[in-house]
């Protein structure tokens, strides 16, 4: 099967640890032929690592063809508004390179908005089938923020979405959608979990970019607390972004600075050797359509706890394979950790659940239930 995937260049930045890229590899293991169109504003450091390269360069990664096709931006991110237009224009410039010896039998754009827009046009160009996947804040922002109209014009036009968690599907739902909505849980790459360590005792980790909505303060404010009872614990922090100062001196304020480490990014290899030398796994964001790195932490052995009402309730069942607690409730992470520290007797079962339930959710198993979406699409007299 020829599969055309569109996706900015946000999502496809980091090949090691971009989602879609090992769905995409994933995909071309299971023998279909795959070319990703990459948007990238002139400006952006691109994968030659200039911000200014000819309007479309292509790379062979891992069996799959790489396009990335540059359009001029007026915002920050490049992917609204004026943006769509644009990069649609350059796309259609160079569409006679970009398609080369490539005959689309289906078109899988990933998020709702900017690349789902580009796919429509190409599906109704075309007369393919489209597929979008919705990965979360496409979908949750306009969500909350009560925009259901313009999210069901995102949805207007595709012959099927993919949420990458129910709660996510739940959401688009909300729109009105006449839209087939699925769930289709994302995988995470087993090949590369570390050989079993030696757990770190009152260790703590959070890995997630500094954004508010990843409520990493929610997670400093409960260390503080547990750090009255246990001396020796300790917080590791992985990721980078803006809220990083402000963290920085919630830590001061909070008199932790010297049991918090901050290790900005770090590759995907050791962070999770982090995960295995490490106890807990902390993570209570918000907005999150599903989040991979929780099933990296399980299958890494931690105790892992998330948000109720996220993504992540598809896989942990609080108390038998992990914990959910509420949001922004630092109180509730304080409870569990006590608990597991005063001799729940279950502690171990839990750790085990978890990693016989994430390693379960493989990128091959992702990439064989889109492979039957495919065909069912294709069978729909979309030829």
């Amino acid at each position: 099967m020829n599969i055309l995937v569109i996706c900015h260049y946000g999502l496809y930045q980091n090949l090691q640890n971009s989602f879609v890229h090992h769905q995409v590899k994933a995909l071309v293991e299971l023998g279909h032929n795959v070319r990703v169109i990459i948007p990238i504003p002139y400006g952006k450091k691109g994968s030659d690592n200039n911000r200014i390269s000819r309007g479309v360069m292509e790379r062979n990664v891992d069996g799959a063809e790489l396009v990335y096709v540059r359009y001029l931006t007026l915002s920050k991110y490049g992917e609204k508004s004026f943006n769509f237009e644009s990069a649609m224009y350059f796309i259609e410039k160079n569409e006679m390179q970009i398609l080369r010896n490539f005959s689309i039998d289906i078109i899988h754009a990933h998020t709702l908005g900017f690349d789902g827009n580009i796919g429509k046009r190409l599906a109704k160009k075309y007369k393919k089938p489209l597929v979008v996947t919705s990965h979360g804040s496409d979908a949750s922002v306009p969500h909350e923020k009560g925009r259901l109209q313009y999210l069901l014009q995102c949805c207007e036009g595709i012959d099927c979405i993919v949420a990458v968690s129910s709660v996510l599907g739940k959401k688009i739902r909300s729109s009105g959608t006449k839209t087939n909505v699925v769930s289709i849980l994302n995988g995470f790459d087993l090949k590369n979990l570390p050989d079993k360590q030696v757990k770190e005792q009152y260790s703590f980790l959070q890995v997630s970019n500094l954004l508010p909505s990843k409520r990493v303060n929610v997670t400093i404010e409960a260390f503080a607390e547990i750090k009255r009872n246990y001396e020796q614990a300790r917080l590791y922090i992985v990721g980078s972004g803006p809220e990083k100062d402000k963290l920085e001196r919630l830590c001061d304020n909070l008199g932790i600075s010297d049991s918090v480490e901050f290790m900005g990014k770090i590759p995907n290899l050791d962070v999770l050797k982090k995960m295995a030398a490490t106890q807990f796994f902390i993570m209570p964001s918000v907005r999150e359509g599903f989040g991979i790195v929780y099933l990296e932490a399980m299958a890494c052995g931690c105790i892992t706890i998330g948000t109720q009402g996220e993504g992540i309730e598809d896989v942990i069942c609080s108390g038998e394979n992990g914990f959910l607690v509420p949001p922004d409730n630092p109180e509730a992470i304080i409870r569990i950790v006590e608990k597991c520290f005063n001799g729940l007797s279950d502690v171990q079962k839990i750790v085990e659940q978890g990693k016989m339930i994430s390693k379960e959710l493989s990128w091959k198993k992702n990439a064989l239930a889109y492979t039957k979406l495919y065909k069912e699409l294709l069978s729909e007299n979309f030829k």
